[in-house]
């Protein structure tokens, strides 16, 4: 913008001059600018500031699928409201506006806000108080002021405010990006096109499909039911253009019993989604019905022309398209442009979401079933037969964006670029692209050094970063379920007896036999009731509905409380298979039928388990091996599809790569006496499963997960069947170590086991870096610009000073830190006599624009001072005039000065990356050279009493290091702190280093040490 004024005659040439515009008030400018002739440099001035303010502007993309309860919702009102305003006081323009408001102040302290403030305790309709802004100007507000300006000055300069000159300076203020196009990835059954969009008429279809014909009919006592063709097209009409409609509606559209259920539905899910898009367009006030009648290709011209609308311009257009293609009123055409539309791709281009469509309308089938109908392969086998293979031809793993392209956001394609990430694509998630990409560089290296395997067991289960809506889910569950328990612990506490998991746990299983009449807690069985004394007397326990022993299912939904008498004579049997005796023992109640009926009641994931084909339906499912795939989380899955590049041939017997469940892992390792070899393994409690504080606890997993395979699933599964679900923890006592001396020979193996660290070290100081990848990942300084004030205190910090919240100001002492000393004793004449959440409420109402006082009107944020170490930032004259905290050290140096003496220098992150830093140390030693260069993580190894110790940089600053041994985890500080953990740092000084013959070492991808010996490095010849 400045050079565009300059060239134009604008603004003056010296920066002096430019600088000395800077006193003047810009918004008198921009209101004289309106009636009076103004100099064209005081005309740039205004200009200038307008740039510098231009306005929000609303961009269709970013706020599609917004509330009006969202921030787009609060600006548009504060944007109506500075209307009104505006109007109220005649003001042409929002400059004026400001400038009258500042003029009418009766003191330079009442002068009012010029920035829009956000205000408190605006009470919404239902009287609720809601944030709101007092006023916003949006684009279009600042535009006009802008053509206000220039038609009221281009009389006076008609030389300079030219035509041309008008053109390139509302681009330069007013132009903005459109937004950047997301990548779409390909297909996921290799079509080679690109991903259907959610708002595609054709995904909508293909997704509603194949979630109707999973629906299943599930009766009291009887098999879950598929649809019928009829049954299914008459829900798909139910569902073809609303959003939601719910189980409730569904069961009444087919007319059945009231006490019929759809397999879906449970106590949390009590609607079915229905077709997005049309949903939207078939409203009343856009295309109503008519929109069923079209072809899916018009509907998808109108939503993807709808989809790529940006500006104000474009939608007018559009508006004018619908009402001249498809004879929209303009109402309508209003309409259309504000439909809400779904984000997001699917999984499948058009061509095999189409084959898909046709073999889910067809018949009634699954989706799995649909992708062979459709000739699409298998539906989770995705294997092409590719053999991938390192540069010297042994098998290897690629990058895991080769195998798993369906999973990825596309790259550039750009056959020179070398980085696979940027050419192939990475996954979004940056936890599973480092797993990943850990684990492609493991298993390669085993690969060089051992062969390929032949077969790998993964034992993995990460809970990964959860999206907003996922976590609201969760958040609100977690408050329910944490809520009830406390009304059980204080029902625990009416009745005597004692809180614990164990009683809260048998008074949740008593709730859910009938949650809404605690007089009628029936036995599912008998019949017969519960009461509460009956849960701790003996009369009632807990039974597994599908036998333990077939399962090895001790979840949630496979408990129920029922009678000890009832239990004894199911015994381990699905409640089908025992229904015989259960009737003959207690007649008619303990008819199937009336079971049935009371197993209605119970939650959804205990419903299906009643069902006669239950224990076929578990071992359709894969039994309990696919059980526990399906609950490994996402890094579980990618892991085995990845690792499965190595078989690339499919058939029988080809499934070479398979997830061991982490129940069993625990059990074997506890039963193998493995828990007791690493120290400390009790040190959080008696019933402590293992040392999770150290890291070869993962190793002592890995060990049995190695030594497990199918056969001995099956042989647990029998051992479970011999002893009962009473005993859980002896199911595998009896199997034998899988050799002699096997536990004994872990306990030498794990413990001589070194755990290596990831260290990143980003890439500052490496030469021949292309241009822009010799960035690094790391913060060079805080975000935070200190004013410096040229002041020091008694260490020698200088004095800054920062603009902090007001709300931040948390207690008396914190005043003392205001720069302004009015306003410091305002406040804490404001604040006499309060303290903590009295004294916060008092700040608050400081700084609110209607319940603070007249003097500071709207105070939002208050200047502070502190000493601090900054780094200074110079203007091209050289003269610092404001700081950066620091914040993070990158490197450790250790220097050998020619005396012998070792000495330390800390190097941040900022001096670390500033083109031709030079070290002090060296600059003033010459003589000097480095033995150790040290980051976080890096390994080193010391010698104490006579042996060789390693230890990982944890932390350091100016004269101290802070070492641990790599195998603690856990929270290193706390445990320190902690006087029961025998975990204790090491303080290290340059002189004990020294002391110590420290030096770094490497630690390969198998855990080797590569020790250089002390010296590390030595010195050169002629050198000191």
């Amino acid at each position: 913008m400045i050079k565009h004024l300059t060239l134009a005659g604008l603004f003056p040439a010296e920066e002096a001059a430019r600088k000395a515009l800077a006193s003047l008030d810009p918004y008198e400018l921009r209101a004289k600018a309106l009636d009076e002739k103004l100099p064209l440099a005081h005309l740039g001035r205004a200009l200038f500031h307008l740039n510098q303010r231009r306005g929000f502007k609303s961009n269709r993309k970013a706020d599609r699928g917004k509330k009006q309860d969202d921030d787009s919702g609060k600006i548009t009102i504060g944007v109506h409201r500075l209307r009104d305003q505006m109007g109220e006081k005649d003001a042409r323009t929002f400059g004026e506006f400001l400038h009258q408001r500042r003029v009418e102040a009766k003191s330079q302290s009442a002068i009012p806000h010029v920035r829009t403030r956000v205000l408190s305790l605006v009470p919404d309709e239902g009287g609720k108080p809601v944030d709101t802004y007092d006023f916003y100007p949006n684009r279009a507000i600042l535009e006009e002021e802008f053509e206000a300006i220039w038609l009221a000055q281009a009389p006076h300069h008609p030389d300079v405010l030219t035509n041309e000159a008008h053109k390139r300076f509302y681009e330069v203020i007013f132009y903005q990006r459109p937004l950047k196009a997301p990548k779409i990835g390909l297909c996921t059954f290799g079509t080679g096109e690109e991903r259907l969009p959610k708002i595609h008429p054709r995904f909508q279809r293909r997704r509603l499909l194949e979630e109707v014909n999973a629906l299943r009919i599930v009766r009291p006592g009887a098999e879950a039911t598929k649809l019928e063709k009829p049954e299914r097209d008459a829900l798909l009409s139910k569902l073809r253009d609303k959003k939601t409609v719910s189980y409730a509606s569904l069961r009444k559209a087919l007319k059945l019993d009231p006490d019929a259920r759809f397999n879906k539905e449970s106590e949390n899910r009590k609607d079915m989604k229905g077709d997005e898009i049309a949903a939207e367009m078939t409203h009343k006030t856009r295309f109503g019905k008519g929109w069923l009648s079209m072809p899916w290709e018009a509907q998808w011209e109108v939503v993807s022309r709808l989809e790529a609308l940006e500006s104000d311009t474009e939608v007018e257009a559009f508006r004018g398209w619908l009402r001249e293609r498809h004879a929209l009123s303009p109402a309508q055409a209003e309409a259309v442009t504000g439909a809400r539309l779904p984000e997001g791709f699917g999984r499948f281009g058009l061509t095999a979401t189409t084959g898909l469509i046709k073999a889910l309308e067809d018949e009634v089938i699954v989706y799995s079933e649909a992708v062979e109908k459709a000739g699409l392969g298998h539906h989770s086998d995705f294997r092409d037969g590719q053999v991938w293979t390192d540069k010297q031809g042994r098998p290897a793993l690629p990058y895991y964006g080769a195998v798993l392209e369906r999973h990825i956001m596309p790259g550039t394609a750009d056959p020179a670029e070398q980085d696979d990430a940027l050419r192939i694509g990475r996954l979004t998630n940056p936890t599973v692209h480092i797993g990943l990409n850990q684990l492609r560089h493991v298993v390669n290296y085993l690969i060089r050094r051992y062969g390929p395997p032949e077969e790998i067991a993964l034992e993995l289960a990460r809970e990964l970063k959860l999206d907003d809506e996922r976590k609201r889910e969760l958040n609100t569950r977690n408050r329910q379920n944490r809520e009830a328990a406390e009304q059980r612990s204080k029902k625990l506490a009416e009745i005597n007896q004692a809180d614990k998991g164990g009683n809260r746990a048998l008074l949740k299983l008593w709730e859910e036999l009938n949650r809404d009449n605690v007089l009628d807690r029936r036995c599912v069985y008998t019949g017969r009731q519960i009461s509460i004394d009956m849960l701790f007397n003996g009369a009632a326990e807990i039974d597994h509905i599908l036998p333990f022993s077939a399962t090895l299912d001790d979840s949630g939904g496979n408990r129920l409380l029922c009678l000890k008498e009832a239990n004894r004579i199911k015994r381990k049997r699905s409640p089908v298979e025992a229904a015989a005796d259960l009737r003959a023992h207690f007649g008619a109640d303990a008819a199937w039928d009336a079971i049935a009926a009371r197993a209605a009641r119970l939650p959804r994931e205990k419903r299906w388990r009643f069902e006669p084909d239950a224990m076929t339906r578990f071992d359709a499912q894969g039994g309990f091996l696919a059980r526990h795939l399906v609950d490994t989380q996402h890094l579980s899955r990618l892991a085995r599809e990845y690792l499965s590049a190595l078989y690339p041939h499919k058939g029988e017997g080809t499934g070479h790569v398979w997830v061991s469940p982490g129940r069993l892992t625990e059990m074997l390792r506890r039963n193998w006496s493995l828990n007791h070899h690493l120290p400390d393994h009790n040190l959080a409690g008696a019933n402590q499963p293992k040392n999770r504080r150290d890291h070869r606890h993962h190793a002592i997993d890995a060990i049995v997960v190695a030594v497990t395979d199918r056969g001995m699933l099956n042989r647990i599964a029998r051992e479970a069947g011999r002893h009962g679900h009473e005993e859980a923890h002896r199911i595998t006592a009896d199997l034998p170590e899988p050799w002699e001396g096997f536990s004994d020979e872990v306990g030498r193996v794990v413990r001589s086991i070194v755990v290596s660290h990831r260290p990143d070290h980003g890439t500052a100081s490496k030469a021949g870096l292309k241009r822009g990848r010799d960035a690094t990942a790391g913060r060079l300084h805080n975000d935070t610009a200190y004013g410096l004030t040229g002041e020091k205190d008694a260490r020698g910090l200088d004095i800054v000073v920062t603009r902090k919240p007001i709300a931040s100001l948390k207690k008396p002492a914190d005043l003392e830190a205001i720069r302004d000393p009015d306003l410091r004793e305002k406040l804490k004449a404001w604040t006499k006599g309060k303290d903590g959440p009295a004294f916060e409420e008092a700040i608050r109402r400081f700084g609110h624009a209607e319940l603070g006082p007249r003097s500071y009107p709207g105070l939002r944020r208050v200047r502070v001072i502190e000493p601090l170490t900054v780094i200074k930032i110079s203007d091209r004259g050289g003269r610092p005039y404001k700081g950066y905290k620091g914040d993070s050290n990158y490197r450790f140096d250790v220097w050998e000065l020619k005396t012998g003496k070792w000495k330390d220098e800390v190097v941040s992150m900022f001096e670390a990356h500033q083109p031709g830093w030079t070290s002090p140390i060296r600059a003033a030693n010459p003589t000097a050279r480095k033995v150790l260069s040290l980051q976080q993580n890096d390994v080193i190894a010391i010698e104490r009493e006579g042996e060789r110790e390693l230890v990982r940089v944890v932390k350091f600053s100016g004269g101290s290091i802070v070492l641990a041994p790599p195998q603690e985890a856990g929270s290193l500080k706390a445990r320190d702190a902690d006087k029961e953990d025998p975990f204790r740092y090491i303080y290290g000084s340059p002189t004990s280093l020294q002391r110590w013959r420290a030096r770094q070492v490497r630690i390969d991808q198998l855990g080797r040490v590569q020790d250089p010996g002390f010296p590390a490095r030595k010195p050169r010849p002629g050198k000191a």
